[in-house]
């Protein structure tokens, strides 16, 4: 799969169907005029920002930042999130390094919040994939939607799960949720959605 081929027709299909994910109006807003003068990430952006992290991106990670370095206020990943509709926007490299000085720049488990997750919230959120973390270090967000829920790049797995795999922290009530294998996967999804 060509992750820009994918990424252009749900531009499309936001700019026709904003209504549906309760958005503005992206040509009216000029939000499609900002994005179009978006450029790539370069190579050497890629390579300081994986550095920075200690990190290696995944390859459709970097074609995705490769064609596009972030997407402003146009919501180019448009996801149905534990039957919940979110559209997200890309963050840019830079951004996730200025969101990442103070969200997900520390470890903190779920059982150091007992005033906001009982033992029984967090056996219902445990899943074998993802760590019992609020916040880590080694989640990278890379999209948000109402700027407080972001697609985050897992670094960090439990034991079912696999490093890259895409999870979502959602605010108010806060939890951590599985989203996708990969971002491949996480397009192959919202295609489906809206094909």
């Amino acid at each position: 799969m060509q992750i820009s081929n994918e990424i252009k027709k749900i531009e499309e299909y936001i700019c026709e169907n904003f209504e549906e994910w309760d958005l503005d109006d992206p040509v009216e807003e000029e939000y499609i005029d900002d994005y179009r003068e978006i450029e790539g990430a370069s190579e050497e952006e890629i390579s300081a920002f994986e550095e920075k992290f200690g990190i290696t991106l995944p390859e459709d990670v970097k074609e995705l930042y490769r064609y596009k370095n972030g997407s402003k206020y146009l919501s180019i990943l448009p996801c149905v999130i534990d039957e919940r509709d979110m559209a997200f926007c890309l963050m840019s490299l830079q951004d996730v390094e200025h969101t990442k000085k103070y969200f997900q720049n520390r470890d903190a488990l779920l059982t150091e919040f007992p005033k906001h997750f009982t033992s029984e919230d967090i056996e219902k959120m445990k899943d074998s994939r993802i760590k019992p973390y609020l916040f880590n270090k080694k989640w990278i967000p890379f999209a948000e939607y109402c700027d407080s829920c972001f697609l985050m790049l897992d670094f960090d797995p439990d034991k079912e799960g696999k490093e890259g795999q895409i999870i979502c922290y959602i605010h108010d009530p806060d939890e951590v949720i599985y989203v996708a294998e990969s971002l491949t996967e996480l397009i192959k999804g919202i295609m489906e959605e809206i094909e």
